[in-house]
């Protein structure tokens, strides 16, 4: 009886109109992995006025931590699982397993937010892409992974090509909430940066640290 009284006053907030209006919105993108920032006011403004409530509410029905982190001033909230266990979930949504590509594409972007980190907005477009392919500390290491080869020029085919699989790679991440996608298909790549892009560089610390290992790991991962 004690445990049902606790449990009914843990899920009281579930009964306040804002939480009813946007409870399906919230719990959707939190189980789907999803990062969620102030550009998703509405949704966010509610996880930040009941954060507790909420934190509770998936650690005990689903045994998944709430973390409220904070990156260049910015808070963002996302799930993970608790370091006992793997929550109550079946499937892996939860998991950040990135593609060699979208790891490749990620770390860039870490680079690039904080050669930006003054800027009010982060917004990267394929040109910006390209230039830091062809003319960062990088680039042998980049041109190496994407290209196969390090050369003076590369044809236009081959610039396709690799434009094509960040277009893929940055679909990704817009969907974690790392990038907001500001272009169409069929027009110029143009995205911003989000601050929840930090919990890659949280999960890939020593990888960014030792990028010239990193890279040549990946090179043979890809040929073996």
């Amino acid at each position: 009886m004690e445990n049902e009284i606790k449990q009914s006053h843990e899920y009281a907030f579930l009964s306040e109109d804002d939480v009813v209006q946007y409870f399906s919105d919230i719990n959707f993108k939190l189980l789907s992995g999803v990062h969620i920032d102030n550009r998703h006011y509405a949704i966010f403004s509610v996880l930040e006025k009941y954060e507790n409530q909420w934190r509770s509410f998936y650690a005990s029905l689903y045994n998944l931590n709430l973390v409220q982190d904070i990156f260049d001033r910015e808070v963002y909230y996302y799930l993970e699982f608790f370091t006992s266990g793997k929550g109550k979930l079946s499937d892996n949504s939860l998991h950040i397993a990135l593609t060699e590509m979208q790891t490749i594409t990620g770390l860039m972007l870490m680079d690039m937010y904080y050669q930006r980190y003054f800027e009010a907005q982060k917004i990267i477009s394929w040109a910006d892409i390209r230039q830091q392919i062809e003319e960062s500390d990088h680039r042998a290491n980049y041109q190496r992974i994407l290209f196969n080869v390090t050369r003076l020029s590369y044809s236009e085919n081959e610039w396709q090509s690799v434009e094509k699989k960040f277009r893929d790679a940055i679909h990704s991440f817009d969907k974690l909430g790392w990038v907001s996608k500001e272009s169409s298909l069929g027009e110029e790549l143009i995205f911003e940066i989000r601050p929840a892009i930090h919990r890659l560089a949280k999960l890939y610390s020593s990888e960014l640290e030792n990028f010239e290992n990193f890279s040549i790991m990946l090179k043979q991962n890809e040929e073996a």
